[in-house]
């Protein structure tokens, strides 16, 4: 059920939709392949009022901010605005699930589809990707304003985690 979740949604990798950012090179399943041999290192993802990093091949680095109530906040690597998204836990065929929806006027590059749905992936497998995490708002995600362009192979400096092992 696990890998049917996630090779049928192309690695929806923490996360998700993109505005305007170009295609990466890495496709869907061999970023859930190696997403899924990770240990998790944050169990308690997703928590209201903190900021994750994440990471796969197929995305590169993301970072959001989740709110309070399913709203949260994507800094996506080659945007140039901050998306608005929402997430929730949910348990599909017995399996726990976190889902994303992002506006239909995004788009995904992993798995080429636009927004507007709820994409759901194993809630393990989402807490695999997760690298990194901060308290709070740092980047200030809410304000709508990105302070800089991420790119999808560099994390912002003020995460702590180790780099030898993710990146690109």
């Amino acid at each position: 059920m696990l890998r049917k979740f996630a090779l049928s949604l192309g690695i929806v990798v923490c996360v998700t939709l993109a505005g305007c950012a170009p295609a990466p090179q890495s496709d869907g399943p061999t970023a859930a392949k190696e997403v899924s041999k990770r240990a998790i290192l944050f169990p308690n993802y997703p928590q209201a009022g903190r900021t994750y990093l994440s990471f796969s091949s197929a995305h590169g680095f993301q970072v959001n901010y989740l709110g309070q109530g399913g709203a949260s906040k994507l800094w996506y690597p080659g945007n140039r605005a901050v998306l608005d998204e929402e997430y929730k836990r949910d348990v599909i065929g017995g399996t726990q699930v976190l889902c994303w929806r992002h506006g239909g006027n995004t788009y995904n590059p992993v798995t080429k589809k636009r927004g507007g749905n709820f994409a759901c992936m194993p809630l393990d497998l989402s807490r695999k990707t997760i690298v990194a995490e901060l308290a709070g708002d740092p980047f200030k995600l809410t304000t709508g304003a990105l302070p800089y362009r991420l790119n999808r192979c560099v994390a912002p400096a003020e995460f702590t985690f180790d780099r030898n092992r993710f990146g690109c």
